[in-house]
């Protein structure tokens, strides 16, 4: 027998936003990690005490955790799902009768508060001493890197010249339009590229002057604006230390990203590794004697070439058990920046400049450790 539908609307509900989350929803195990007594009390110096009540910082940034937790690019649509998606409202604490508030609330707080006190550094840090507090961190890390696109286009790289009247280079720069049959578009540029050489030694781009032309090399892949981000990991639960955002040179900026994030876990969060897993691509003597000076036993990939004393004693660990298994565990680095990539917007930056985005990099590694945490405390979470 065929249903019909009803059409008398219900004019008033008794329900709970408690009603729309399911029971094994990865929200409900996430939202618990995060503290919002902590939150207000490290944005409390960044508010006047007197004036407009602003919106609550936490459910700022519990807005933003969920947009990257479920996939969201854009600010906007951040927004969007926020007056339709019912388990965003729960997790973030919007009642069913307020509305969303207006994208530019996003991207003006960004800008004007977390960027300039340094608030999602030290959310991220806090994550990590209670995951090192719960037992969760061992001694064996790895470190890796990897190339991610910046949010700038080719035609955004011009020569560099000296300092230009700002009429002057826009019109420099609509002279470069080689295409007269189009009317110019002050938006979009017609740029021909062919019999070009372009570096960047010669080349900065005028979107994101922090950017440079990143390319593997070896993989085949054209050359395109981004930065290299490293990333150091320890073995156990996979929990990230650090992530950092370099400007590209080549291995030089892997290297030195490396160490800077070991100076980084120690000077921040007391923590000193026992051993350093890596690929062969810092089989470098000094990138090794550096490993060795700050008291780390290097497990790296070996090469034939090299014969330093440096090499010869990675060489002397190849068959110890310890290095096998720091061999195998740091491959599960790629794995993060693969789920990074793929559903948390590691793909392609969205903000500008290395400072922010920089930021933009320790959000992506909070909501990170927030999906380990949830993972490994799984079954307190579940029974609170």
């Amino acid at each position: 027998m065929m249903g019909e539908a009803d059409p008398q609307r219900t004019l008033f509900y008794n329900i709970s936003l408690e009603t729309f989350v399911p029971a094994d929803h990865p929200l409900r195990r996430i939202r618990p990690l995060i503290d919002d007594r902590a939150i207000r009390g490290a944005c409390r110096d960044l508010y006047a005490p007197i004036g407009r009540p602003s919106i609550p910082p936490e459910q700022l940034l519990l807005a933003l955790v969920g947009g990257y937790l479920l996939s969201i690019p854009s600010e906007r649509r951040l927004v969007m799902e926020l007056q339709c998606n019912m388990a965003l409202r729960w997790f973030v604490g919007l009642n069913l009768d307020q509305d969303a508030w207006d994208a530019s609330t996003f991207s003006q707080n960004r800008r004007r508060r977390f960027d300039e006190s340094g608030l999602l550094e030290r959310l991220f840090d806090d994550t990590v001493k209670r995951a090192m507090a719960a037992g969760l961190v061992s001694r064996h890390v790895s470190a890796d890197g990897t190339l991610v696109r910046a949010n700038a286009s080719y035609k955004s790289f011009v020569p560099l010249e000296v300092a230009l009247d700002p009429e002057e280079y826009k019109r420099r720069l609509r002279a470069q339009d080689h295409e007269a049959d189009d009317p110019p578009d002050p938006g979009n540029r017609a740029v021909n590229f062919r019999g070009e050489r372009r570096s960047n030694a010669t080349h900065r781009s005028v979107s994101d002057p922090d950017c440079r032309y990143v390319s593997k090399g070896s993989s085949g892949t054209g050359a395109y604006p981004g930065y290299t981000v490293n990333a150091l990991m320890e073995n156990r639960h996979r929990i990230l230390l650090g992530l950092g955002v370099e400007i590209f040179q080549g291995v030089t900026s892997e290297k030195q990203g490396c160490l800077a994030l070991l100076d980084r876990a120690r000077r921040r969060l007391r923590f000193r590794p026992a051993t350093l897993g890596a690929d062969k691509g810092f089989f470098h003597q000094d990138f090794i004697e550096a490993v060795l000076g700050r008291g780390i036993e290097p497990h790296i990939a070996v090469e034939r070439r090299g014969s330093a004393p440096a090499h010869a004693r990675v060489r002397m660990r190849r068959r110890g058990a310890g290095y096998q298994l720091s061999q195998r565990c740091r491959k599960l680095i790629e794995e993060l920046f693969g789920e990074a990539k793929d559903w948390h917007g590691l793909r392609r930056f969205r903000r500008r400049g290395r400072w922010r985005v920089q930021q933009e990099a320790y959000f992506i590694g909070w909501v990170l450790n927030l999906k380990r945490l949830a993972k490994s405390w799984a079954p307190i979470v579940q029974t609170t």
